[in-house]
C-alpha cells in the first residue's frame, strides 16, 4: 500500500468500529464534531508524506522501493534520532504544537520487543514472529498506531487476581489453536480514530496468581467485541477564535472495553508470561521518553511564544519583571531541548545494536519535564494576570452593540481589541480552560506517573560510577563482590 493520503486515511476509519459518545453509537468518527477536528489533524500529517518539502524529513525507502513513514523506522544509526526529533518537530510545528497522540511514541514499544526478539523466542518462537509481522505490517500499511497501557485499578488494596470482578485489568480468558480470547478494559488517548493499539501489560507485581494478566498483543480498533466509551468534548460547539486549542486539538480519551476480543497468534507478544512481563515492562519507554521530549519541546516553546506575545501587546515587554519571568519560560524551554540534543549524542547501543537515546539523560528529562510543567503554566497565568479569564467571546466582539466598547477598552496602542483577544484566548486555553487541566494531567501522567518514572531513571543510573567518586573522596576500597 505504501504511505497514506489525508483522505485514505479518513477511509480507514469508516471501518464499523464501536464509538460511543454520550451513550450513542457514533457512525463515522470522520464527521462527527467530537472527532472530525483531530481527525483532520491526523489527516494533515498523513497528507505531509506526500509534499515535497516533507518527503525526505517524514518518510524512508523501504527495500521494496516503497517509501513508509519514518516513525517505523528502525533506530539503527545515530541519525535516526535527529531523523525521528526533525519529524516530529516539522509535524508539531504545521499543525499546532500540542497534538500528544499520532504515533511517535506509541509506536516505540514495538522497537523494544523487536529488539528483544531473542527473549521473546526463548518463551515462545511465536512471540517474535509476531513483533516481525506487525513492523513489517505497519511499515507496509502506514498505521496509526496507539497504545493500550492504563487499566482501571479497582481496589487499589488488590492485586488484580484479588479483584472482586476479575476483568477490572485486562486479562487472557483462553488460549485457542486460532488465537486467545482478551476481556477488561483499557484506557487510551486518540483510540477512537486509531487503526491498531500495543495493549501492554501494566501490573507492578508479577507473581504467578496474576499469570492471566501477564499479555502483550496488538489489536485492530474495529476487532468484533471492542467497545469505545469516550469521555465528552471538552467543548460542545467549535469556538476556533474563543477556543484556539480545544476547538481543534481535544484528543478525545477513551475507555476501551474488550469482552471476549480474539487476537491471533501473529498479533499475540506475550501470552501469560508474568516473568517475561517483570523482564520487559520496565525497558518499554527506551524510546518513548525522547519522544515525551519532543513533544514537551513544542509545548514549551508555545508557552515562551504566547507570553511574548501578551507581553509585546500590552507594552510591558521592556519591565525587567516581565523578562525575568519570560526567562524562566526559556531556561525550560531551552533546559527540555538540552536533554534531548544530550540523550541523542550520548546515545546507547542496545542488545541487538539498535540505537537508543542515553537512557539516564532521557528518563531525567522526561522527569523534570512531567514535575515542573505546571509550574511555568503558572508562570504564563501570571503573566496575562485576570484578564485570561475575563475575556468577551466573538460574538460579543462582533455585535455592533458591544464591539465598539470592546474594541475601546481592549486595544492598546496600535493593536487592535481582535488581536489582543486572540492571545488572551491562547493563554487561556494554556493555563486556565479545561483544555490547560487536561494537558496538565496529561503531562505528569502520559504512559507513567512521575513516581514510576522516577523508579525507571533510578534503575537505568549509573550509581556505581557517583559512588566511585564518593568513595575515592573519603578514602574507602572498592567493595568485596
Amino acid at each position: 500500500m505504501g504511505i497514506r493520503t489525508g483522505d485514505e486515511y479518513r477511509e480507514s476509519l469508516r471501518d464499523g468500529r464501536q464509538v460511543w459518545m454520550h451513550g450513542e453509537r457514533v457512525e463515522d468518527v470522520t464527521k462527527h464534531p467530537a472527532f472530525q477536528p483531530m481527525v483532520d489533524a491526523i489527516a494533515r500529517m498523513y497528507d505531509m508524506q506526500h509534499e515535497a518539502r516533507y518527503q525526505e524529513v517524514m518518510t524512508f525507502q523501504l527495500p521494496s522501493g516503497e517509501r513508509a513513514s519514518r516513525f517505523y523506522k528502525l533506530p539503527e544509526a545515530p541519525e535516526d534520532l535527529a531523523g525521528i526529533r526533525a519529524m516530529t518537530l516539522a509535524l508539531l510545528d504545521e499543525v499546532g504544537g500540542v497534538v500528544d497522540r499520532f504515533g511517535s511514541e506509541t509506536a516505540t514499544p514495538l522497537f523494544v520487543m523487536y529488539d528483544r526478539r531473542p527473549l521473546l523466542a526463548k518463551y515462545d518462537p511465536r512471540y517474535a514472529r509476531s513483533v516481525e509481522h506487525w513492523l513489517q505490517r505497519c511499515q507496509a500499511e502506514d498505521l496509526f498506531m496507539t497504545s493500550g497501557n492504563t487499566d482501571p485499578k479497582g481496589d487499589r488494596s488488590k492485586q488484580p487476581f484479588e479483584q472482586d470482578d476479575p476483568d477490572l485489568y485486562l486479562r487472557v480468558v483462553s488460549e485457542r489453536d486460532d488465537g486467545i480470547l482478551i476481556r477488561g478494559a483499557k484506557y487510551e488517548t486518540g483510540a477512537a480514530y486509531a487503526h491498531v493499539a500495543f495493549v501492554k501489560p501494566t501490573v507492578g507485581q508479577w507473581r504467578p496468581e496474576n499469570r492471566d494478566y501477564a499479555v502483550a498483543c496488538i489489536v485492530p480498533l474495529n476487532s468484533p467485541g471492542l467497545k469505545h466509551i469516550c469521555r465528552a468534548p471538552l467543548l460542545q460547539t467549535a469556538q476556533v477564535f474563543d477556543r484556539p486549542l480545544s476547538s481543534r486539538f481535544d484528543e478525545i480519551d477513551t475507555l476501551m472495553v474488550f469482552e471476549d476480543v480474539l487476537v491471533p497468534w501473529d498479533s499475540v507478544i506475550f501470552c501469560r508470561q508474568p516473568e517475561l512481563a517483570s523482564l520487559i515492562r520496565h525497558e518499554l519507554h527506551r524510546w518513548g521518553a525522547h519522544a515525551y521530549l519532543l513533544r514537551s519541546l513544542a509545548k514549551a516553546d508555545l508557552l515562551v511564544g504566547t507570553a511574548c506575545l501578551l507581553a509585546e501587546q500590552n507594552r510591558s515587554i521592556t519591565s525587567p519583571a516581565v523578562k525575568e519571568q519570560i526567562a524562566h519560560l526559556m531556561v525550560y524551554r531551552e533546559a527540555v531541548h538540552a536533554f534531548i540534543l544530550a540523550s541523542e549524542a550520548a546515545y546507547e547501543r542496545t542488545e541487538s545494536g539498535l540505537v537508543m537515546p542515553n537512557q539516564s539523560i532521557a528518563y531525567a528529562g522526561r522527569l523534570y519535564t512531567a514535575l515542573h510543567y505546571h509550574e511555568m503554566v503558572h508562570v504564563l497565568r501570571n503573566l496575562a494576570g485576570g484578564s485570561a479569564v475575563l475575556i468577551p467571546d466573538e460574538r460579543t466582539l462582533r455585535s455592533p452593540e458591544t464591539g465598539p466598547s470592546l474594541e475601546k477598552y481592549y486595544r492598546v496602542g496600535a493593536t487592535p481589541a481582535e488581536d489582543r483577544l486572540r492571545v488572551l484566548n491562547l493563554a487561556a486555553e494554556l493555563t486556565s480552560t479545561s483544555f490547560a487541566g487536561h494537558k496538565q494531567a496529561y503531562q505528569l501522567f502520559a504512559e507513567s506517573p512521575p513516581a514510576n518514572q522516577a523508579m525507571i531513571l533510578y534503575g537505568a543510573y549509573d550509581r556505581e560510577a557517583s559512588m566511585r567518586r564518593a568513595r575515592r573522596i573519603v578514602g574507602l576500597g572498592e567493595p568485596a563482590r
